[in-house]
């Protein structure tokens, strides 16, 4: 099923799959925001919290790996670089975006300045991914990611209190989290050999566990397992659930889906789902201002997931100089880099545009060929020389 719009700069077919995507990417990422606050009023140290919330996201990943790999097939998965790769990626995408972001707030910048300077990571990684993957962002995608931008700027201001006090060095904080999520995300949509979700998962959130426990030791906190009472229990089931296995779940997925800019523009949205969670669970309204900025950043988004991409970064030069089967084997060779609905999508996005460009010099081609046969008299009017034709194409020397 697919949803089908005519209004300019509004998505023009976008499947119900794709959707519920998006839409599960957004809840389960404005989860975590809340997550954090349910966090501070346990007594565990945030730091080792999440050191131990990362430590059982793991074990449940690996143990689900190893349910569905079996062991002859967890044993062919095992490969070590590909693993060290995402291990690196989740080292970025959770460890060093969650950490920097929650020193930050600790140091006293204020949440609404966090995120406002995270607001800019949809921005920097489509622009990193026109450099590294070219992908290309078409004016209407830009223009919907500025008027993002503007929803949640207003949101943000709309939640903001007062000045935080912090020192001038941890406001770099929330522009280096920025930078570490924009990096992994670029790094998780370049094509390499294919591994399960779950074991993609194990490794990224093997790694998030290693920085949080660096972390907590080096601040000092206490690494004793946090108390099993009711209040954490659901504290760890919100933040393991909704926040780690949905939020990245949904945000490994949603990149072989969506691409780099078109899922990091669904994060304009979450200033906006979070005051949605917010007003229920404590209470705390928006006002005007936010309301006017979750409208905004709602336009923008759909204009920036509907807009079509820009042209290739190919110059038609490079493009006309392939012949069909060059054009085939670079398809087959994206396909079987990306492999499947988790990853291959991009070939699928990118690969089309190649051959629509390709077309024109085909087809500018054939047309010189029928011009030239039109205009030759002697083949089809001159019955003496559909002889010799003849005869030439049989071999005869007569």
């Amino acid at each position: 099923m697919q949803l089908h719009s005519s209004t300019p700069g509004f998505p023009h077919r976008l499947p119900l799959g794709t959707l519920s995507i998006a839409a599960g990417f957004v809840l389960c990422w404005s989860s975590g925001f809340v997550g954090s606050r349910l966090a501070v009023a346990v007594d565990t140290p945030v730091l080792s919290l999440y050191a131990w919330r990362f430590a059982l996201a793991t074990l449940i990943a690996a143990l689900i790996w190893a349910a569905q790999a079996g062991p002859r097939g967890l044993r062919e998965q095992l490969a070590w670089r590909s693993l060290g790769r995402e291990a690196a990626i989740g080292s970025l995408t959770v460890g060093l975006y969650l950490l920097a972001m929650l020193v930050a707030v600790e140091q006293g910048v204020s949440a609404g300045v966090a995120s406002l300077v995270g607001a800019l990571q949809p921005l920097a990684a489509a622009g990193l991914a026109g450099l590294w993957l070219g992908e290309v962002n078409g004016r209407g995608r830009w223009i919907g990611m500025g008027v993002a931008t503007l929803g949640a700027g207003l949101c943000v201001m709309d939640d903001v209190q007062g000045v935080g006090g912090a020192p001038a060095w941890a406001y770099a904080l929330p522009v280096l989290a920025v930078a570490a999520v924009t990096l992994g995300s670029v790094m998780t949509s370049t094509p390499r050999v294919k591994l399960p979700l779950m074991a993609r998962l194990t490794a990224q959130l093997m790694a998030a566990t290693l920085v949080f426990f660096a972390a907590a030791l080096a601040a000092g906190s206490p690494m004793t397992p946090p108390t099993m009472d009711a209040e954490t229990l659901t504290v760890m089931a919100w933040l393991v659930g909704l926040a780690t296995f949905g939020g990245y779940g949904f945000f490994v997925v949603g990149l072989g889906r969506l691409g780099v800019a078109r899922l990091s523009t669904l994060i304009y949205l979450t200033p906006a789902v979070t005051i949605g969670f917010t007003a229920v669970l404590f209470d705390e309204l928006p006002g005007q201002l936010g309301w006017l900025g979750m409208a905004v950043a709602t336009i923008g988004v759909l204009m920036a997931l509907g807009s079509r991409p820009g042209t290739s970064t190919r110059t038609s030069d490079q493009v006309a100089g392939q012949t069909p089967y060059q054009a085939d084997m670079e398809t087959s060779h994206w396909r079987a880099q990306g492999g499947g609905d988790l990853d291959g999508e991009r070939a699928h996005q990118e690969v089309p545009q190649l051959h629509q460009t390709q077309a024109q010099p085909v087809g500018e081609a054939q047309a010189s060929r029928a011009k030239i046969r039109s205009q030759t008299p002697w083949p089809s009017r001159s019955p003496r020389a559909s002889n010799l034709v003849k005869g030439r194409k049989s071999g005869r020397g007569t």
